[in-house]
């Protein structure tokens, strides 16, 4: 397999391995049972009686009643990597979907064509043009992941893990930025600056960044969200072609060839 395609494919895979993936934080899911939680109301962190030292515990009060309605995500994203693998920045692009509580894919469309689907514990990678599938077994990696993805306390569970600064934009209408520091050297070893950008309105993310321990730079921007609209039970399988075997790895596991 290319450095490029390893260097795309491991970015996920380091975030689902961290217990932070882009889904953690990012996108947040619908109440248990797949029904929407009944709405309530939360001062929004610019709010003229909210208190400086109140802005963080309100904005999370905001994320986690936003994210309580949605059963559903779908958003088109760029996804740029500077690593010291490559001579230049990657760069790509395509479609995030979930739904809740344990269904993701991200389908890389450009430049080159991947599609990574996450089914509770198993994720399974497809490379058409190289004709080559992967599974892997990521499972309390994968279920904490989920979980987050599915629950209405995603910057909470964060909370656990990392300390939050929050960074107030000089625009209204511009998105509020979280920077998160781990607290824990197992975490450390893996990430070591998580930054995420929400945006004001429906309180949903438009930017993610993540700095890993060997100091490689992940970067994600998201547009077009599509919010409780029917997903295709189809978009959370994988139809591989006839003769095409899945092999069963581990993440992190070297490859060879390609």
């Amino acid at each position: 397999m290319s450095i490029r395609r390893s260097v795309l494919v491991g970015g996920v895979a380091t975030l689902v391995l961290a217990g932070v993936a882009l889904p953690t934080a990012a996108l947040p899911g619908a109440a248990a049972g797949g029904r929407s939680a009944p709405r309530q109301e939360a001062p929004s962190p610019r709010d003229p009686e909210v208190t400086p030292d109140q802005r963080l515990t309100a904005l999370v009060e905001r994320i986690r009643i936003e994210s309580s309605q949605r059963r559903t995500m779908e958003a088109d994203f760029v996804q740029t990597k500077e690593s010291a693998l490559l001579q230049e920045t990657l760069r790509s692009s395509g479609v995030f979907s979930y739904e809740s509580p344990d269904l993701a894919r991200w389908e890389y469309l450009e430049p080159d064509p991947v599609s990574l689907v996450i089914r509770g514990d198993e994720m399974i990678t497809w490379f058409p043009d190289l004709e080559r599938a992967e599974r892997y077994q990521i499972g309390r990696q994968s279920q904490k992941v989920l979980e987050y993805l599915g629950a209405s306390t995603s910057i909470i569970a964060l909370l656990e893990y990392f300390d939050v600064f929050l960074h107030m934009p000089e625009e209204v209408a511009d998105p509020y930025r979280l920077r998160l520091e781990p607290r824990f050297k197992r975490i450390e070893k893996r990430i070591k600056l998580l930054e995420i950008w929400v945006e004001p309105e429906r309180y949903l993310p438009v930017r993610l960044r993540y700095v890993e321990a060997d100091d490689d730079v992940t970067e994600y921007r998201f547009r077009n969200f599509r919010v409780n609209e029917p997903i295709p039970p189809e978009r959370f399988e994988i139809d591989l072609p006839a003769g095409v075997e899945i092999e069963d790895r581990q993440i992190g596991q070297g490859r060879s060839g390609g």
